[in-house]
């Protein structure tokens, strides 16, 4: 007798054997023990509640089936595919948006174009600004050092207001000089990001 047919012979036995009521019988639960046999009874032992179970009508048939209880791994690892969803989900709404803001704000290609050298000429604006003040404080800078140098070749040392000044200018073209690094890199994302707006334009409006 193969297995299968044992634990239902088993199930059947245990059902017309229970001299309970119509609605006791309907609470019925079958499990597997230990070595795979299957055992039923109107409560899942405490030992078995967590590897799963199944409830059995009147009529032998399973009315309910409740999985086994997932493990901590498996719970860990529905959790992580649950977060991966949700940002999955979270970056298609960013997307869809982003679509809707461009089609909304831009018109055309040359209108996007438009945008684009307008924010670049604002950044070389303030890129010039900024060198004219470059300018300034290194002229101030070189008389600086030429005082001080000036008062070495006649025997005295510079007096610290003079070199506190020199350090201070320094670090005014020092970071001058960053702020124009900076100014550059910001104009070819600029460059870049409405590259990718105008293929995004183009796709989304069907334009070859």
């Amino acid at each position: 007798m193969n297995k299968q047919v044992f634990n239902t012979i088993i199930i059947m036995t245990a059902i017309s054997s229970l001299t309970l009521t119509t609605s006791v019988q309907a609470r019925m639960k079958c499990w597997k023990n230990h070595e795979g046999i299957t055992e039923c009874g109107d409560k899942v032992p405490p030992e078995f509640a967590q590897k799963g179970h199944k409830e059995i009508g009147e009529s032998g048939i399973v009315r309910e089936e409740v999985e086994r209880a997932k493990t901590p791994e498996e719970l860990a690892e529905e959790e992580r595919l649950a977060k991966l969803e949700e940002e999955r989900l979270k970056k298609e709404e960013e997307k869809q948006l982003k679509d809707r803001i461009l089609l909304e704000t831009f018109a055309s290609v040359e209108e996007i174009e438009k945008a684009r050298d307008d924010r670049i000429q604002s950044v070389e604006a303030s890129i010039a600004l900024t060198g004219v003040r470059r300018e300034k404080i290194q002229a101030d800078l070189d008389k600086r050092i030429k005082s001080a140098a000036d008062a070495e070749k006649a025997g005295r040392e510079p007096n610290d207001d003079l070199l506190a000044d020199i350090e201070s200018l320094k670090r005014q073209i020092k970071d001058i000089d960053k702020f124009v690094e900076d100014k550059r890199i910001e104009q070819e994302q600029i460059r870049t990001s409405h590259a990718e707006d105008i293929e995004r334009f183009k796709l989304l409006k069907g334009i070859e």
